[in-house]
């Protein structure tokens, strides 16, 4: 188990290049950082990795108004619920920008931090797969 924790632990100080557009250019702001315990910047609470979060279909209402799209997330007055897909899911120079409310499934599945944290969850489920049967 610790080579797992250890594997994964790596993920979240990585987290400001794979959810920024362009990493080369510039990394998420206020920076995430390892050694943060208070988890209250974080999610819907980050101006840029809110707009990652948010239903893609609720995002141009989320975007004109982050503070107050945050209150009517916690009231719940807007839903984000696991049946609407999050804005990262689908393509776009920003998350979701190329989303479509009329064909839900275009572009699905093809938004830049999925892609890009794919490659790291097969990486790690092929490390944790080798340390298991290399136990038995």
């Amino acid at each position: 188990q610790s080579h797992r924790s250890e594997d994964a632990s790596c993920l979240k100080s990585r987290m400001g290049s794979y959810a920024a557009p362009n990493p080369d250019k510039d990394l998420v702001s206020p920076p995430i950082r390892d050694d943060s315990m208070s988890r209250s910047k974080m999610g819907f609470n980050h101006p840029q990795l809110g707009p990652l979060l948010c239903p893609a279909k609720f995002l141009v209402e989320y975007n004109k108004d982050l503070a107050e799209s945050r209150k009517k997330i916690q009231a719940g007055s807007l839903r984000v619920t696991v049946a609407l897909w999050p804005a990262y899911l689908y393509p776009g120079d920003s998350p979701g920008q190329d989303f479509d409310p009329n064909d839900i499934i275009e572009g699905l599945f093809r938004g830049y931090l999925l892609e890009r944290v794919s490659i790291i969850f097969s990486l790690l489920i092929c490390n944790m797969l080798l340390i298991y049967y290399s136990g038995r």
